[in-house]
């Protein structure tokens, strides 16, 4: 399973905020998702729920439930725990990481997947150091150069790297932001926990065309996503914040 997501704080003040994404696949739109982030006595919660809308019957079935809890420390945030519940018409499957001090101190997938085959990639000790949970990755610390350097990722079962090169910037206007966003262009590599011969893992990871833009939320003091463009064997997946912060 491999999951991207956005939205959190950077502050210790208590700030209750929420941002409103529409995804859209090949122009059509598909779901809606709502993030809802509370700080508070410097603790962090991320919550989002992301629902088929629109007429896409191949999307349709499809509801994804997520959490993120954490802690912000020395600037930045650092995951505690992470939840996701997905479902797909019968196809149902959780997972859950805990993390301590940047590292995965237990996860679980419900129920269990059972034996992996010889193409599988296992997870080891030595991948789950130093890595934060997917909804807390795309936070990124205020800079002129934000989009920069490797962020290593763990979701409950895929453990993955993004590195991020700078892709210009660009006008965005939507409700609670109007400014400039800077364009992070964006590598997937995959560690481990995949199918080496997983074509859609594949196809991402060979990809050049992974954009997300960032827009600097002031409350927060934080840069989070805005809008993103990910390319899939099937198609294109576009996110847009009709709402930021707000």
């Amino acid at each position: 399973m491999v999951f991207f997501g956005c939205s959190t704080a950077a502050k210790a003040e208590d700030v209750t905020q929420k941002t409103v994404y529409t995804l859209s696949f090949s122009g059509i739109k598909i779901a809606d998702a709502a993030f809802n982030t509370e700080v508070k006595d410097g603790d962090y919660t991320i919550q989002a729920d992301i629902k088929a809308a629109g007429i896409g019957s191949l999307f349709s079935d499809i509801a994804v439930g997520v959490k993120a809890q954490g802690v912000w420390q020395n600037g930045g945030p650092e995951s505690r725990h992470f939840f996701l519940k997905y479902r797909d018409g019968d196809y149902a499957r959780d997972y859950a990481a805990e993390f301590s001090r940047k590292r995965v101190i237990g996860s679980t997938i419900t129920p269990d997947p059972g034996p992996r085959g010889d193409d599988w990639v296992d997870v080891r000790s030595s991948h789950l150091r130093n890595v934060i949970d997917p909804i807390s990755a795309l936070l990124l610390p205020p800079s002129p150069n934000p989009c920069q350097g490797s962020i290593a990722i763990f979701d409950g079962e895929t453990r993955l790297n993004l590195e991020l090169a700078s892709a210009g910037s660009r006008p965005f206007s939507t409700k609670g932001f109007s400014g400039r966003a800077v364009g992070c262009a964006i590598r997937f590599k995959p560690i481990a926990g995949y199918e080496r011969k997983d074509d859609d893992i594949e196809y991402l990871a060979n990809s050049r065309e992974l954009v997300v833009w960032f827009a600097l939320n002031d409350e927060l003091n934080i840069y989070a996503p805005v809008m993103a463009k990910i390319p899939l064997k099937i198609g294109q997946l576009t996110i847009y914040a009709s709402q930021f912060g707000v």
